[in-house]
């Protein structure tokens, strides 16, 4: 008797088993909850609740007060930056089965994105996969907290911010470029692999908005992915209230690299183009200075070190 009993719990307990029952258990889970087999929209944004969002607003104060931006975890994403997130998803078809949702809590909806997954091991998804996904899913429209859950590809944002909105897009192209999904999601309980997620999506964030030639929204962009950054570094470092010291050095960071880039740009203004590629020549040879689209382009490009050329500016002509 004792020898079949334990036969049929390992037979149970043995993991392909286990993994086939727990991701039919979900199945059903998600099918008595409705939608299973229902075509969803890429981009879905949760019902309002005036309560709820009012308590998530006050709840997150704090990070308000951080990270000085009043619309960290708002729980109000308005269609700007619903169309930011629309615009980056359409410009990165890799990412056409990443779902987002703004200011949504889905239990269903995440563990039917956890069992759909492929892209991460099935044993990464049961454990930590699954708590995971039901923490978050139950938690935050109350607590915010914008992230990326790669265990069901989804990005959960609450914050009314199109940079902070474009970070998370951004952990998503990370890990899509990432071969190993599931080991990479875990790693990030190593300090270094957390720091260096966080420095891929925020460049992918500046990078985005460089090439759109978005001016305004990349200097804006600082002072608050700088700053949030700084957290991190400052959580890990070891002293007293790191993440808020943290913050007030990436504060200072942000501020710094928003004067570098503002300067550079009012000097793109004033300056005129040498060498090659030449714009235009006049009538010996010499190239002219030009305001027009074109060679503002060009300029950018040079600002950025992405052509081959010399800026030279009117005080540099003198």
């Amino acid at each position: 008797m004792w020898t079949w009993i334990r036969s049929r719990v390992w037979e149970l307990l043995r993991p392909s088993e286990l993994c086939s029952r727990v991701f039919l258990g979900l199945a059903v889970f998600c099918c008595l909850g409705g939608g299973w087999g229902v075509a969803e929209e890429q981009v879905e944004r949760g019902q309002p609740n005036v309560l709820l969002d009012s308590a998530g607003n006050v709840l997150s104060v704090p990070q308000k007060v951080i990270l000085l931006n009043p619309k960290i975890d708002n729980h109000h994403i308005s269609s700007r930056t619903e169309g930011v997130v629309r615009d980056y998803l359409v410009a990165n078809p890799d990412l056409k089965e990443v779902k987002v949702r703004l200011n949504q809590g889905a239990l269903f909806g995440d563990i039917k994105s956890l069992v759909k997954n492929k892209k991460v091991e099935w044993y990464w998804r049961i454990f930590p996969g699954i708590p995971v996904t039901i923490y978050s899913s139950l938690t935050g429209r109350l607590l915010g907290g914008d992230h990326y859950n790669p265990f069901t590809n989804t990005v959960h944002l609450y914050s009314d911010d199109p940079a902070v909105a474009l970070h998370e897009l951004g952990h998503a192209k990370d890990f899509e470029r990432n071969t190993s999904k599931g080991l990479y999601a875990v790693g990030r309980i190593l300090p270094p692999v957390a720091l260096s997620q966080e420095h891929a999506a925020t460049d992918h964030a500046v990078d985005y908005l460089k090439q759109n030639k978005d001016e305004a929204g990349e200097l804006k962009a600082y002072n608050t992915l700088y700053p949030a950054y700084g957290t991190y570094l400052g959580s890990y470092s070891g002293v007293p209230y790191g993440n808020v010291v943290g913050a007030g050095v990436g504060h200072v960071a942000g501020a710094w690299k928003r004067h570098e880039q503002k300067v550079g740009y009012e000097v793109m203004k004033n300056a005129k183009v040498v060498g090659e590629p030449v714009i235009e020549l006049d009538s010996v040879g010499q190239s002219l200075v030009r305001n027009d689209r074109e060679t503002q382009e060009l300029l950018y490009g040079a600002f950025n070190n992405k052509n081959n050329v010399e800026i030279v500016t009117n005080r540099d002509k003198e």
